[in-house]
């Protein structure tokens, strides 16, 4: 049983409440059209969010009904978020044709390879009663999902650092705030696995909640701050990015 401290309902609430004002943000600022699935995942998870809590504090439902329902939700997560993986890489390279079918390209391979690992799991998995199984399934899964957000994090790292790109744009920071969150919740994930059914182990709980709380946070601060102007890079001085563009080009229409 998790303690329901005067804490851990801020660290549940804040993070949502704070996810309408982001969506609320967007509408205002006209964002929808450029990030439609990063509004629909924040409107989501407000609502999963709201639904969760008042479900957790219902006397009338289960635990089995409260946990079918949260996995549920997290089966539309994962989807959402690794779409919202797809939206970023291809903002990032829309200027570049070359990168762009090379990021559809590595894309459909990371989707092949996620189905791969939930087929495998599946067939791992221990045998046991039916909600415990799909908790089980659904939980690695979602692991396999922060594995890619967090490498989505270390090559936007790389490509921004290497092509002298500027920080100060909302697709960076969306991408920085789900890398950061991915890796802690990955991170967390690893160390509950290989701790078993320690009794304290509800302070990762409160590790990853308090991280998405921040990641959260940071989303709100770069969608209320001005954007830097957008340019297309064209000519740096070492790291002429348009060269790799045609490089790219060349290679893969052979």
């Amino acid at each position: 049983m998790y303690p329901h401290t005067f804490l851990w309902h801020y660290l549940w609430i804040a993070p949502h409440a704070l996810q309408i004002v982001i969506s609320v943000v967007m509408i205002r600022r006209r964002l929808l059209r450029e990030f439609p699935v990063f509004f629909t995942y924040t409107v989501f998870e407000a609502v999963q969010g709201g639904t969760l809590f008042i479900l957790d504090h219902a006397a009338s439902v289960t635990p089995e009904q409260y946990w079918i329902t949260s996995h549920a939700g997290q089966v539309i997560t994962i989807g959402l978020r690794f779409a919202l993986i797809y939206e970023i890489l291809s903002l990032v390279s829309r200027h570049y044709p070359a990168l762009e079918q090379l990021v559809r390209v590595l894309f459909r391979w990371a989707a092949g390879l996620l189905i791969l690992i939930a087929v495998v799991v599946s067939g791992y998995a221990p045998v046991s009663s039916y909600p415990v199984l799909i908790f089980n399934r659904v939980h690695e899964v979602n692991r396999a999902v922060s594995l890619i957000q967090t490498g989505l994090l270390v090559f936007l790292v790389l490509f921004s650092a290497y092509f002298k790109l500027s920080w100060r744009s909302y697709v960076y920071g969306i991408a920085l705030g789900l890398g950061i969150f991915s890796s802690v919740e990955l991170a967390t994930s690893a160390i509950r696995a290989s701790l078993g059914l320690e009794p304290g182990n509800y302070v990762f709980d409160f590790i990853t909640m308090a991280t998405y709380h921040c990641c959260v946070v940071l989303w709100l601060v770069y969608l209320l701050v001005p954007e830097s102007s957008r340019r297309i890079v064209k000519q740096l001085p070492a790291d002429n990015l348009e060269r790799w563009n045609s490089e790219l080009e060349r290679l893969l229409l052979r």
